[in-house]
């Protein structure tokens, strides 16, 4: 594995973009800024892929797939304080961004803070601690960790979880609960940082392989407890699920 860098000094913040093939060719990063570096992840990097131009780009080729295999590798060649996750098919307010890192400087008993999705937010929805019952919607771009507090707790992204894995969604929400279970403390703040070009894949509910997705990691988020988990999340999204009997169907696990 190779690795092209040119660092500027003192950067606060890594933005790591997860990206495959030759979608590192048509990237677009913002104008640079002191403190913030790029980190692009790039699983079966083109033949072609040119070499960073700016000072503020590193770029990590990888073998494998999976995108919580990108997200550890982000954790791993990390250097600055703080981390945040996002893909190639996300736009970012990078003001919004830097408005994270702040809590974090401002706060050093959190390990994580984690922002809104542009128009996700709910009208008065303002600062809260994080935990298992309100973390379900975190994904990147909204999250920023305290990198060094992660790798210390030894906290990773679960490879059963995630697009190219068995699992193809919910290695947000896994981290997140395994953050919270090795004691990092993170905070929920409304400010938007950043929004996806598309529909996100868990935005499908009629896939049964998704739902059994969904039924997985609240297996593995809750352990014995997942089946009365089961039943309230199954009510909670019943008009998801298409009704009473898809709610019925997803609690049983023939839906």
């Amino acid at each position: 594995m190779s690795i092209e860098s040119r660092v500027p000094a003192a950067p606060s913040v890594t933005i790591a973009i997860s990206t495959l093939g030759t979608g590192i060719l048509t990237l677009d990063l913002p104008p640079q800024r002191a403190e913030i570096v790029w980190l692009v992840l790039v699983q079966a990097p083109p033949a072609d892929m040119p070499p960073p131009v700016r000072a503020d780009l590193t770029v990590v080729p990888l073998t494998g797939r999976g995108l919580s295999r990108s997200r550890n590798a982000a954790l791993d060649h990390c250097t600055t304080p703080y981390l945040l996750f996002s893909d190639d098919d996300m736009t970012l307010r990078l003001d919004a961004v830097m408005a994270l890192a702040e809590v974090l400087e401002q706060a050093p008993e959190l390990g994580f803070v984690a922002g809104w999705r542009v128009g996700r937010r709910p009208d008065g929805a303002g600062e809260a601690r994080l935990s298992r019952r309100n973390s379900g919607r975190i994904c990147a771009p909204e999250l920023l960790v305290r990198a060094a507090a992660v790798r210390d707790a030894g906290v990773r992204f679960d490879p059963a979880f995630g697009v190219g894995s068995p699992q193809p969604i919910g290695e947000d929400y896994v981290f997140v609960c395994d953050m919270l279970h090795a004691g990092l403390k993170g905070r929920s703040v409304p400010v938007e940082t950043g929004a996806h070009a598309g529909s996100s894949t868990g935005a499908d509910w009629g896939d049964p392989v998704i739902q059994e997705a969904r039924r997985a990691v609240l297996r593995r988020c809750f352990g014995p407890l997942h089946l009365p988990v089961r039943a309230l999340y199954a009510w909670h999204h019943r008009q998801d699920l298409g009704g009473l009997w898809g709610a019925v169907g997803f609690l049983s696990g023939k839906g």
